[in-house]
């Protein structure tokens, strides 16, 4: 598995989460096949420093609009602004449907932006199967 994602799309995703220091940043990847054709810089419905939860009604409307495009969702993208580009105990409890094993989004690599080093964001993709994180393949085109 691997998410192929073009240097301009990912320097809006770096952008998006450097904008919403201290607090983390979140957002959807839309495309095909593994490969990012268009960036969702969402709101954080609960910013903090160590946590984000999408806007709900925002989250509605943008997997709507990646439906009906024809484009599904690739990835989901979130922003560490003390810690490491590695997902956290959150994280990975978020990623599943309440008390289950169950992935919410099927298929999508999380994407994790550090910044901890602000000058040198560290960007790193993860797929989360049975409360397990296995980096995946970022690759920039």
């Amino acid at each position: 598995m691997e998410l192929i994602i073009s240097k301009t799309d990912l320097e809006q995703v770096v952008d998006h989460c450097l904008s919403c220091l201290p607090d983390e940043a979140c957002g959807m990847l839309s495309g095909r096949d593994g490969r990012v054709e268009q960036v969702h810089c969402m709101t954080n419905a609960r910013p903090g420093p160590a946590s984000y939860e999408m806007d709900p009604g925002e989250q509605f409307r943008v997997l709507k609009d990646i439906r009906q495009s024809g484009r599904s969702l690739v990835g989901i993208y979130h922003s560490h602004p003390e810690s490491p580009a590695y997902p956290s105990g959150i994280d990975v409890e978020k990623a599943y449907w309440p008390g289950t094993l169950f992935p919410n989004y099927p298929g999508a690599v999380h994407v994790i932006v550090s910044l901890r080093d602000r000058r040198h964001p560290a960007v790193k993709g993860y797929s989360l199967d049975k409360g397990a994180a296995a980096e995946v393949s970022l690759q920039i085109v």
